[in-house]
């Protein structure tokens, strides 16, 4: 075929950087042309409604054509080098943002892995140092992009690290390193941020919405006014982009096919990538204008090869990549499909069958009392002033600390010492509160213990996320962020009876919801690393598990067998 015969990658960096200068010109000269028709167009749209075409004539050689043709030109050319040099100085960053990309975190067995498989393909390519970053969404895509100081970065999703096998996620890093050293991602990196800079007029231009007046009237004008503004900034960056769209050739994505291949000498894993990609959800949030960016467009089930998307869309179609990556393997598109669903298949048997307490034990859990003995042991000993008078308690000083709008002003007493005053006033709260404001435990002996058994949480990975596990209880501390790549990530499966467990679970909070009765009272416990008593609240709305749960420090404390029903209940929804 043509496109296996074509050249994969330029010869040297030099060629690289002349062509990212090439494309800049390009580029700028074709914003001025678009600036300047734009801009025409409008202003011309207001004379003709002033009455300036029609009254004169002579217009097109009178003294106020070459004055209006001089202020166009002015206009045109300000707009274009603000907007080309706000391109390049923050666009960049600004695409990063809206992505909601973070560095790796070297906690992460997945991310360490990625990071890991990007200096591998770095080494291999001959690039220096490339950047990783993770995009908090559990579809499955990933991006290159060339930041403001011209260092080349690669992006994933929590989703695709949580779908592929490290062959497959080695295929995609190449993918994107291809794009990289043959100079696509400096073009693609400008074309968005040339877009974006609509995108920043438009969330100023919310922002400004979100802060009006709250008198009705005056925010109803506000709005009358906004919403044209921003329905006509949304519309110059779709059209800007989609003008600007045509430097982009479709040929580039399947050149960087041929040239990963090369890297990974794996066309069948890129190929495999890309299917799964096409057939799950590869959409991120509502940034259609950044499309050239990732590996398959959102919209890549209606890319067709009709003149129109030949012209305008910057990817080619999903299955003529796998049929040209597969016949680099010498295998059929068919053969590729057998050979997913088989991998499915192996991986579902692969997953570690999780059992509930009493199947590892052979004991109901929950029947040691130390963590109860400690709660009736706690120092209750704080009285709190209520507004309209009387006292309200007696609170220990973690269960004080955690009451809502809580501060140093308001009246307390201590029981034991029989003396009343502000809560500022005492020594123990003080020191208490400033331990709080470092993020450290409001008492060091409480520090990193069991919030029901006082013993020792060691650290442990669950579905690769860092956490801290109780090996008494079976009890789990969760970052709450870590939990959407804890649902991702399925590489623990469970048994008959742990299923079972969730089953009935989910019906006892059916049942109460329908009756309209309360949960059973779930004892006060208090966070391992600050101290405060944790509320309890169920999961979500969608999963009404009751858990503990602190805000301050974003940590979720589960119970034992509660985290794997949980996902049990959320892999049933699925």
């Amino acid at each position: 075929m043509a496109e296996r015969t074509m050249k994969t990658e330029p010869a040297d960096f030099w060629t690289v950087e002349q062509r990212q200068k090439r494309l800049s010109l390009l580029s700028f000269g074709l914003l001025f042309i678009f600036y300047f028709f734009a801009t025409g167009i409008i202003s011309a749209a207001f004379l003709m409604g002033l009455g300036y075409f029609v009254s004169d004539l002579q217009f097109w050689t009178s003294q106020f054509f070459l004055r209006y043709v001089l202020i166009l030109l002015l206009v045109t050319s300000l707009l274009t080098l603000v907007n080309f040099w706000q391109a390049r100085k923050s666009g960049a960053n600004f695409i990063l943002n809206r992505l909601q990309a973070y560095p790796p975190q070297p906690d992460d067995r997945y991310h360490l892995s990625f990071q890991n498989v990007l200096e591998e393909i770095s080494l291999a390519s001959g690039l220096p140092t490339v950047k990783g970053y993770i995009i908090p969404s559990l579809n499955i895509n990933s991006f290159s992009i060339i930041g403001r100081d011209h260092r080349p970065a690669v992006g994933v999703t929590e989703g695709l690290l949580a779908e592929v096998s490290r062959d497959e996620l080695q295929a995609v890093v190449a993918h994107e390193v291809a794009h990289i050293k043959r100079g696509d991602t400096y073009l693609l990196t400008l074309v968005c941020s040339l877009a974006s800079f609509y995108e920043k007029l438009v969330n100023s231009l919310e922002r400004e919405k979100e802060d009006s007046s709250p008198d009705i009237l005056a925010a109803r004008s506000r709005q009358e006014t906004i919403h044209p503004l921003l329905y006509l900034a949304s519309s110059i960056s779709l059209v800007l982009v989609r003008f600007l769209s045509v430097l982009i050739s479709r040929q580039r994505e399947l050149l960087a096919d041929a040239t990963a291949v090369e890297l990974g000498r794996d066309p069948l894993a890129l190929a495999r990538v890309i299917y799964k990609a096409h057939v799950a959800n590869s959409f991120l949030g509502d940034f259609s204008l950044y499309t050239p960016l990732f590996l398959v467009p959102p919209d890549s089930r209606e890319i067709t090869e009709n003149f129109g998307d030949k012209l305008f869309n910057t990817h080619p179609p999903v299955m003529k990549r796998l049929r040209l990556l597969t016949s680099m393997a010498h295998k059929s598109v068919g053969e590729l499909l057998s050979a997913i669903r088989e991998q499915e298949q192996e991986r579902e048997k692969a997953r570690i069958v999780a059992q509930t307490t009493e199947e590892m034990a052979g004991a109901k859990p929950g029947q040691d009392l130390i963590g109860e003995r400690r709660l009736n042991q706690e120092d209750k000993v704080w009285l709190v002033r209520k507004a309209g008078g009387g006292w309200e308690g007696p609170f220990s000083l973690n269960s004080l600390l955690a009451r809502p709008f809580f501060s140093p002003g308001i009246r307390v007493k201590n029981l034991e010492e029989n003396v009343e005053g502000r809560a500022g006033d005492f020594a123990v709260i003080r020191r208490s509160m400033y331990n709080l404001w470092q993020k450290r435990a409001i008492d060091s002996r409480q520090e990193n213990k069991c919030p029901r058994c006082q013993v020792e949480l060691v650290g442990t990975y669950y579905e690769g996320v860092k956490i801290k596990k109780c090996l008494r209880c079976q009890g789990k501390l969760v970052p709450l962020a870590a939990m959407e790549k804890i649902f991702a990530r399925r590489e623990i499966g469970f048994s008959p009876q742990l299923k079972e467990k969730a089953k009935k679970i989910k019906e006892e909070i059916a049942s109460m919801a329908t009756l309209k009765r309360k949960p059973p009272a779930k004892p006060a416990l208090f966070c391992p690393e600050c101290g405060l008593q944790m509320a309890v609240k169920p999961y979500s709305y969608h999963y009404l598990l009751p858990v503990h749960k602190c805000f301050h420090c974003g940590l979720i404390w589960f119970e034992a067998d509660d985290l794997e029903t949980l996902q049990c209940l959320v892999e049933e929804k699925d």
